[in-house]
């Protein structure tokens, strides 16, 4: 994650985003049967073995872990609309265990919707999630994550912003997703990837709220040795 930072803002979601962990917790591998992860059979099970219940007593398991040695810093779960029942499970998790919202930091994505159905292995040509940046879905996809998760949600993103999306360019979706930064105090961001990340991001920092402060809070991006043009 990289933040972007604007003089004089301080408040308890900015606060709780500079003392994030390392590492947070991903929920896509967790929150759906199917996913694109190694050794998902031999950890989860077969396809038949891996229904709601059971996966979200997995999902219960590995975020029980999470907290318990998240002692002396924050806990950070990540999710999104597309990751299946991801939002379902840490929210009926969180409550179950009586956690304050200020003792946790909560993200999840907007822009994909899961329609898979609760399947491991379509059919040829069909997909697990569809994308979406419309301002339509975008009103549809809050509503929802807000009935899940919504007194957790610190952070709120963009889930795969690309110039083909349109996103970057669609003042309607740019003026609700400022609404929701001041209605609800959900911080705002974007998540990218692939070779073109690091123009996205450029174009991403130039987007302006309608008090002329930069929309995006954060942007979610692949870094590691062999790519880092996100830092350039």
């Amino acid at each position: 994650y990289r933040q972007f930072h604007s003089r004089g803002e301080e408040s308890l979601r900015s606060t709780k985003m500079t003392v994030l962990p390392r590492i947070g917790l991903g929920m896509a591998a967790l929150g759906r049967p199917g996913y694109i992860n190694l050794d998902r059979t031999a950890i989860l099970g077969t396809s038949d073995e891996r229904n709601i219940d059971e996966m979200q007593v997995r999902a219960n398991g590995v975020m029980e872990r999470l907290m318990d040695s998240s002692s002396s810093r924050m806990p950070w779960f990540d999710c999104a609309r597309s990751y299946g029942l991801s939002e379902k499970f840490v929210g009926e998790f969180l409550r179950s265990k009586k956690v304050d919202p200020k003792d946790v930091y909560l993200s999840s994505k907007w822009g994909y919707t899961y329609v898979a159905n609760w399947q491991v292995e379509l059919e040829q040509g069909k997909q697990h999630e569809v994308k979406d940046h419309s301002v339509e879905n975008f009103l549809k996809q809050i509503k929802e994550t807000n009935e899940e998760l919504g007194e957790y949600i610190d952070l709120y993103q963009v889930h795969s912003a690309t110039f083909d999306s349109g996103i970057l360019t669609n003042t309607t979706v740019h003026n609700a997703l400022n609404e929701c930064k001041k209605e609800r105090g959900w911080s705002i961001g974007l998540s990218v990837s692939g070779p073109s990340q690091d123009e996205i991001i450029r174009e991403a920092m130039k987007i302006k709220a309608g008090d002329g402060s930069r929309l995006f809070d954060s942007v979610q991006c692949t870094f590691n040795m062999l790519e880092q043009r996100p830092l350039l």
